[in-house]
């Protein structure tokens, strides 16, 4: 029986990509996280807009639509790293799988207003963060209202290679880029305003989830829990993933950085100063170590596959 823990408040930031769909629906079902919002990163697989409609719609789901969502810009601070536009049309519809339906409309007001106001109306209490996608939204919150940072307990980051290749080349051939991952190559920029912002991080690189790909065993639990609707869905993703499981080292990255939220217990961690690289060129987004200049980082170097799977299941299942 896992122990009773205190809750914590968060805010998603997420490209809504197949891997952010599982993290979103596992963390709303957390009964030790409060959703707070959710905010859309226009600047990495999804468009925003398409993006908080999808979003809404996955949440109906488990009927936590009422969950305040909002879009960010779809330009990165600097230069105009982005996915390839085919992977993003696939992802703006929701690689064709068929989602519920909402009459819930995201918010007027933009991701970074939607950020602030829930920030700094935490008076008692800090609110965390998760980003899943490029730093964007982040990075100009933290640039527009820098009093939030007060407010901030730490921010979770799924993105980066610190001691292992990138995975640029998996996706686009044509960009000479070995060294950085998607989420940090999409606006370097971005990245290192948020590493440099002397807020706590927690970044979950490719080092860790590497480590745990998405596994035969994985596939047959959710296979076996076709009556469940959350093991369900999952499985459509995977059915569209088909021969790539096999071919490339897929992961749900960023289910891994979910599942850490406020349970840093599962995973091994190393503390580390690093900084982003943040000029154009062949080592764009590249984290490095850098004693001087970098900032003091969590590394989750390793994740403990047999919690990280009861923990996962435990809670899709209840």
């Amino acid at each position: 029986m896992e122990q009773q823990r205190d809750s914590i408040s968060l805010i998603i930031d997420t490209d809504m990509a197949p891997d952010d769909w599982v993290a979103i629906l596992y963390l709303g079902k957390r009964k030790d996280v409060e959703i707070k919002a959710i905010t859309i990163s226009g600047t990495g697989e999804v468009h925003g807009k398409k993006g908080a409609k999808n979003c809404l719609r996955l949440l109906k789901m488990i009927n936590r639509d009422n969950i305040p969502v909002a879009f960010g810009i779809s330009k990165p601070l600097r230069y105009s790293h982005h996915f390839p536009k085919t992977m993003r049309f696939a992802v703006d519809r929701r690689l064709f799988i068929k989602f519920p339906k909402s009459k819930k409309e995201p918010k007027a007001l933009n991701a970074i207003d939607l950020f602030k106001e829930k920030i700094l109306n935490s008076h008692h209490k800090k609110i965390a963060i998760l980003a899943l996608g490029p730093l964007t939204n982040v990075a100009n919150l933290i640039k527009q209202y820098p009093k939030v940072k007060k407010n901030i307990s730490k921010i979770y980051i799924m993105g980066g290679a610190v001691d292992v290749p990138g995975n640029i080349a998996h996706v686009s051939r044509r960009i000479d880029n070995p060294y950085a991952e998607w989420n940090i190559y999409c606006d370097p920029h971005a990245a290192n305003i948020v590493f440099q912002s002397e807020i706590p991080i927690f970044l979950v690189p490719l080092d860790a989830t590497n480590k745990v790909p998405i596994g035969k065993g994985f596939i047959k639990r959710i296979n076996k829990h076709q009556d469940n609707m959350i093991c369900k869905f999952i499985g459509k993703i995977i059915k569209r993933l088909g021969s790539r499981l096999e071919e490339r080292n897929i992961a749900f990255w960023d289910l891994i950085a979910a599942i850490c939220v406020n349970a840093e217990e599962i995973a091994r961690v190393e503390t580390r100063m690093l900084r982003v690289i943040d000029k154009e060129g062949i080592e764009s987004g590249r984290i490095i170590e850098d004693k001087d200049k970098g900032k003091q980082v969590q590394v989750c170097k390793q994740i403990d596959k047999k919690k990280y799977n009861t923990k996962f299941f435990q809670t899709i299942l209840s």
